[in-house]
């Protein structure tokens, strides 16, 4: 089943921070998965290694970010422009970390379509970044379906069985 919107942004804004409180840090650390020398020496490996390192980066939200976003929506709802903007300044970070994330996944993986994809996927991390309305956030699935429909099937037929991006 495809992610709306906003489930997209929840798993890009939030980069696995449910257990680290405001850091934004993988649930499965992309260094974890395979050294960088192994990675870029063995294909199957690099695909490995860029399953799981983009698989933590779609991880549940924690409390805190899941109340920004929620006030962020209720306060565009009802006009209230200050509070929107507060609430997207709160994100900016977390976008930006998840964007960095991915572009060091992607450079440490060899295989070209799997490096495109994470980058794809960092790109649409940084769009998130500079968003002034929550209603933009419409556009994140658009940014990254085909980047998450890449890894998705990489994946699969790397024999990674994804559990937070599906």
């Amino acid at each position: 089943m495809r992610r709306t919107a906003v489930s997209v942004l929840l798993a890009v804004v939030v980069a696995g921070v449910a257990a680290c409180g405001d850091e934004v840090e993988p649930q499965a650390a992309p260094s974890a998965a395979a050294p960088a020398s192994s990675a870029a020496a063995d294909p199957v490996a690099s695909v490995l290694f860029a399953c799981e390192a983009a698989d933590g980066l779609y991880a549940t939200p924690n409390e805190q970010t899941q109340e920004h976003i929620q006030r962020g929506f209720a306060a565009e709802k009802r006009g209230d422009k200050a509070t929107v903007a507060k609430e997207l300044a709160a994100l900016e970070p977390m976008f930006l970390a998840v964007a960095a994330k991915f572009a060091e996944a992607s450079d440490r993986v060899a295989d070209p379509e799997v490096k495109a994809a994470l980058r794809d996927l960092s790109d649409a991390a940084v769009a998130g970044s500079t968003f002034t309305k929550f209603s933009e956030f419409a556009s994140m699935q658009h940014l990254t379906v085909s980047g998450e429909l890449v890894l998705i099937r990489r994946c699969r037929d790397a024999g990674y069985k994804m559990v937070n991006l599906v």
